[in-house]
């Protein structure tokens, strides 16, 4: 039985975790209220919610502009002073100040691939994805994810950088060939997908970030000039946005959904529906558990509630039989849980990696080679029993069934015909600058 332990626990004041599914296909159970008794377990082969299997992958959608009349017009710039203009489709970005410059997208984006060339002429710069602006200081500024465009020695083009908050999340200390790829003063080409809580990119078609995290699950999309002298071109702006997660609610305040109740006793609810929360019963008999109807493969799982159960654990990819033994664990009865307050439990697994939040903290991540493409999950109370409850305030898994890969690789040469379909629209080759106030 594989143990995964929290390594630790670090508090955050951001948004809920459960605005992750505000923008997702939801799906229910019907809204029955639960049988409480005990129930056999389904075995793990029942049919993932997704009904597609991992050798059927859905098509990437395809490409779009990012500026499809080759203006800038609708979007605007945040921080600095800085200059951007768009010319026969080459977007450029230049500035001397103090402070980061951003030119920033009309509206947000969650889950999609974004596809581009860059040439940097001097400076440091970079692409906000998913990032949020804070209209507070003056001209504003901008947090959020940024994929790095790094011309020094470092070489840590394509990495991913928490630009005003966290800092450095996903660098190339260990990705030589990726430092590799970058050409300084040469066009380069980004793809760069961000899919629910995964995050990839690539720098002429080298792989280079490849990380987890759950901190925003939409934003802006925007073009950094760094703070000092820079000089960036960008071209080729083309970005598919990828269709949502399915959400499977298990339990949101009113009834057990997409659970069967393993113990002979019932989960209670406490309070009344729909602002009820669901408790482990207390016995000696067994360990109470819940446990899915139904197989998972890639998913992000939510759990909302509070634990007082020192021995809980929450546990994924259970192989099939009726056995609670195997899967990957996440001990969730740990002292720092246990202090009467409601916390956000999140379990992201792809593939063979199992990435384990709390409130949004990344406290944990492993790779399972051996871990079945799909299985089960389970709620489950300590061995002993009587130690302490779990109270569960709303749970819910995202599924992301399989996708094609995106395609990757070298700039595209210099004069080429854009496929059907992805020829922008009729407008003037340029535009008016735009100049930071």
């Amino acid at each position: 039985m594989t143990v995964l332990l929290f390594a630790g626990f670090l508090a955050t004041t951001s948004r809920a975790t459960t605005s992750l599914t505000e923008r997702a296909v939801v799906t229910t159970a019907p809204s029955v209220q639960p049988t409480w008794r005990a129930a056999p377990l389904p075995h793990a082969a029942s049919a993932a919610p997704t009904a597609v299997d991992d050798a059927e992958r859905l098509p990437q959608p395809a490409l779009k502009p990012l500026f499809p009349e080759r203006s800038i017009k609708g979007w605007h710039i945040v921080g600095g002073l800085a200059t951007f203009t768009m010319q026969d489709g080459v977007l450029t970005g230049s500035g001397t100040d103090t402070r980061n410059a951003f030119l920033v997208s009309p509206r947000n984006y969650g889950d999609f691939v974004l596809d581009l060339e860059l040439r940097i002429v001097e400076g440091n710069s970079g692409i906000q994805i998913r990032s949020q602006v804070r209209e507070d200081e003056g001209s504003g500024s901008l947090v959020g994810y940024q994929v790095e465009i790094d011309p020094t020695p470092r070489a840590w083009s394509g990495g991913i950088y928490d630009e005003g908050r966290r800092g450095w999340l996903f660098d190339l200390k260990d990705n030589e060939e990726a430092r590799n790829a970058f050409k300084p003063g040469e066009w380069n080409r980004y793809v760069i997908e961000c899919r629910g809580p995964w995050f990839r990119t690539w720098v002429n078609g080298v792989p280079a970030a490849n990380g987890v995290d759950i901190m925003d699950e939409d934003g802006r999309i925007a073009f950094q000039v760094h703070s000092g002298r820079t000089t960036v071109h960008w071209r080729r702006v083309m970005i598919a946005e990828l269709p949502p997660p399915k959400v499977v609610r298990m339990f949101d305040g009113g009834a057990l959904q997409a659970w069967s109740a393993r113990s002979g006793l019932p989960w209670s609810l406490d309070g009344i529906p729909p602002h009820a929360r669901l408790v482990n019963p207390m016995t000696e008999a067994e360990p109470s558990a819940l446990v899915s109807d139904e197989a998972y493969g890639d998913c992000l799982a939510i759990i909302e509630g509070r634990c007082d159960d020192p021995g809980a654990a929450f546990i994924v990819r259970l192989p099939e039989g009726d056995e609670l033994d195997g899967g990957v664990r996440s001990k969730i009865g740990i002292d720092r849980l246990r202090d009467g307050k409601d916390h956000a439990i999140a379990v992201a697994i792809k593939g063979a990696r199992v990435n384990t939040f709390v409130d949004r903290a990344a406290v944990g991540e492993r790779q399972e080679p051996g871990m079945p493409a799909h299985g089960r999950m389970a709620i489950l109370g300590s061995p002993a029993q009587k130690q302490g409850t779990i109270s569960i305030d709303r749970a819910r898994v995202m599924v992301y069934p399989p996708m094609e890969e995106p395609r990757v690789g070298p700039p595209m040469p210099e004069r080429i015909v854009p496929p059907t379909g992805t020829q922008p629209t009729a407008a003037p080759p340029t535009s008016s600058p735009a100049t930071a106030p």
